[in-house]
Order: C-alpha cells, then sequence, then structure tokens
C-alpha cells in the first residue's frame, strides 16, 4: 500500500506540536497563565495553517476528504488518514 501523504504530514506536525509544547511546558509549568497562553496560540495556528495545507492540496485534486469523516482537531486516529481529514487521491491506470 502507497503511504498516505496527509497522514504523514500530519503525524510529523503533530509531532513537532509535542516537543514545542514539551518545552514551553519544561520552561513555565504546565498550568502558568504563560504556558496556557502561549499553548493556544501554538496550537491555534497548528491547526489553521495545517488545515490551509490541506485544502490547497484537495484544490490542487491531490487529496480528498477522508471517508470516515476524521477532524484535524481530534487528533491521531487510527483510520487510514491518521487523523488529518484527508487521504490520498487514488489515480486509475
Amino acid at each position: 500500500m502507497k503511504q498516505q501523504i496527509p497522514r504523514l504530514i500530519f503525524l510529523t506536525e503533530l509531532s513537532v506540536l509535542k516537543n514545542i509544547l514539551s518545552l514551553l511546558e519544561f520552561k513555565h509549568g504546565k498550568t502558568s497563565d504563560e504556558y496556557l497562553y502561549l499553548k493556544k496560540k501554538i496550537m491555534d495556528e497548528f491547526y489553521n495553517s495545517l488545515k490551509k495545507l490541506f485544502k490547497t492540496l484537495e484544490t490542487e485534486k491531490l487529496i480528498q476528504k477522508c471517508p470516515e469523516n476524521c477532524s484535524l482537531r481530534k487528533g491521531y486516529s487510527t483510520c487510514l488518514c491518521g487523523g488529518s481529514g484527508y487521504i490520498n487521491i487514488e489515480k486509475k491506470q
């Protein structure tokens, strides 16, 4: 089976997000105002930029919506899309 590009992008970016949040938690503490504010801003930017990228790839007919109706904001899923909400478009030969 071919690799799912949206899944790879999403899981790679999710890993980066988790590492950034871990560093912020280490520096500021999980319940500090600074951490909570930065976490919200970073997560909003993360999800908004991924959504924009996936919409662009969908418009270019490179990916399509996941048939399982997964959503980016819900995080990782065992579905083919990995939680990204998108899968590759299979080209017919």
